[in-house]
């Protein structure tokens, strides 16, 4: 059974009950992804509530675009503590193109570094190499693209410094569906709701793919038509 997941932006609001409703609404996802480009409501939070309210997969998405390796390592520790223990690292959106494009960007690490730090969480260990009582038991994905040859790279390097899972943007412009296979770890295919409505025949191909699940992002308002696309991508997965 392939995973239907739901990627919702952080909101910059205060308003929360609206926002678990819309998530509500998205019936059809098996899961949901939270991704704080910046400046919206903690991840950490809303995953809890989400987690709490529907019982569903949590996809915590972290990046290094706006905090340092001190902040990401308690953001790291917390989402073990809460029981949300999927994660998903990126390189994340560059403050000029965020809301605040005022803000200084941090990149204290780049993503192959935070992937590697996160290991040494999950195996044991703080950024300065002490031992963490407990555990961390974490299960570490990446958001990735494979436009351009570097970042085709940049995927295979991740993959062999042991990403548990992908989210690929999909399409790739380097990558055919026949190579997905290739990649050697669960893949799931990162859409906008635009890439499926383009052409229902070329997803009814969806069924055959090797891959874990689809990652539909749905943006704030969009509620109604991602649960019509992730309803479709039912009849399919």
């Amino acid at each position: 059974m392939r995973l239907l997941i739901a990627q919702l932006e952080c909101p910059i609001t205060t308003d929360v009950e609206t926002f678990l409703d819309a998530a509500k609404s998205l019936t059809s996802a098996g899961g949901f992804h939270l991704y704080n480009p910046a400046g919206g409501l903690n991840p950490l939070a809303l995953g809890s509530l989400l987690q709490e309210e529907l019982g569903k997969e949590i996809y915590l998405h972290f990046h290094p675009a706006d905090r340092n390796r001190a902040a990401l390592f308690s953001d790291l520790l917390t989402a073990s503590a809460l029981r949300l223990e999927k994660i998903v690292l990126s390189s994340g959106q560059h403050p000029v193109k965020s809301r605040f494009p005022q803000a200084k960007p941090v990149y204290d690490l780049d993503l192959l570094q935070l992937l590697q730090m996160a290991h040494r969480v999950r195996a044991g260990f703080d950024p300065a190499g002490e031992s963490i009582e407990g555990g961390v038991p974490l299960q570490i994905g990446v958001s990735a693209k494979a436009d351009f040859p570097l970042e085709l790279l940049r995927l295979k390097q991740m993959v062999e410094l042991g990403a548990d899972y992908v989210f690929l943007r999909w399409p790739s412009k380097l990558l055919g569906l026949s190579q997905l296979q290739e990649i050697g770890k669960p893949i799931y295919l990162s859409l906008g709701l635009e890439e499926l409505e383009k052409g229902e025949g070329d997803w009814r191909k969806v069924k055959d793919l090797p891959i874990a699940g689809i990652n539909l992002c749905i943006p704030a308002g969009q509620e109604t038509k991602g649960e019509k696309v992730l309803k479709w991508c039912s009849r399919y997965l």
